[in-house]
């Protein structure tokens, strides 16, 4: 490298690796590394992260669940599709044309223990709507919401991403890795260590993953425990109330204030409690 004129290198570790991310040896070939590229008047960088997207610590802070990306779906389906589960937190009665939301009513889930009681009380809500709304455009539907976790993967060595909304999940990944580089690499940081080199981490989806199966239409949001409440401090009213118009057109209009600001504040939030703590350390 440094004989086609290259003048340092990002040390990363690639799909294959066999030395433990982040372990003993891993510190020690990584001082050894930037002795070397000193001695032949080459800079070294760190790179953040087992592979990519940045965040997890190759899994190891995800190994916990409560750092784990989860998501805000949606799924929609014919009144005697609806499923029901321990992730599901709202259901609605709808009337669809498309992605057009022409009507939509909550329902009590209080007392919804299966997919089969869910099905009996949306059956039961368009029976009571139908006339006083046959005139509307569309077609009943059930829309259930719900907060899923997202499914361990390879990619993450058997866990997931983290929650780059969360704080407390970006404070554990700097922990786990800048601070133990500080640790164990202090004396090259910011000398034959130049720097540290960050990539591809995101804030999860946005209506990026729609999908038809077995009649059941999904799609997702990015979520985090709190952007319910951050939501309604920060723009005045509640989302929640009117969730459905966050994953719908209503009455067909292409613009709406809820999905701008939810958009806005998934952001915002990757931006405070992500990239600016990593750059600030």
């Amino acid at each position: 490298m440094k004989e086609m004129g290259l003048g340092g290198y990002f040390m990363h570790s690639r799909a294959g690796l066999i030395t433990e991310y982040l372990g003993d040896e891993w510190f020690e070939l990584i001082n050894q590394v930037a002795d070397a590229a000193e001695a032949d008047g080459m800079e070294t960088w760190l790179y953040d992260e087992d592979r990519w997207p940045s965040g997890s610590a190759g899994g190891k802070v995800t190994v916990d669940p409560q750092y784990r990306m989860k998501s805000l779906y949606v799924y929609e389906s014919a009144p005697e599709l609806v499923e029901w589960n321990n992730e599901s937190f709202a259901l609605y009665v709808a009337k669809l044309d498309g992605i057009n939301l022409h009507y939509y009513m909550e329902l009590d889930i209080s007392d919804i223990k299966c997919s089969n009681s869910a099905v009996t009380k949306v059956k039961e809500a368009i029976q009571e709507l139908s006339e006083s709304c046959k005139d509307l455009l569309g077609e009943w539907k059930a829309v259930r919401f719900a907060i899923v976790p997202d499914a361990p993967s390879s990619t993450y060595n058997g866990t997931t991403y983290i929650d780059t909304m969360s704080k407390k999940a970006t404070t554990k990944f700097i922990e786990m890795t800048h601070e133990e580089y500080a640790k164990r690499c202090g004396e090259h940081l910011g000398k034959s260590i130049k720097g540290i080199f960050t990539d591809e981490p995101h804030r999860g989806h946005c209506f990026d993953n729609l999908s038809v199966r077995d009649g059941i239409m999904s799609c997702a949001m990015a979520w985090t425990d709190d952007i319910f409440d951050e939501f309604e401090k920060r723009y005045g009213f509640s989302c929640r109330a009117i969730l459905p118009e966050l994953f719908y057109r209503k009455n067909g209009e292409k613009v709406a204030p809820v999905k701008l600001h939810y958009i806005d504040l998934a952001n915002a939030l990757f931006l405070e409690r992500f990239a600016m703590p990593i750059n600030d350390w």
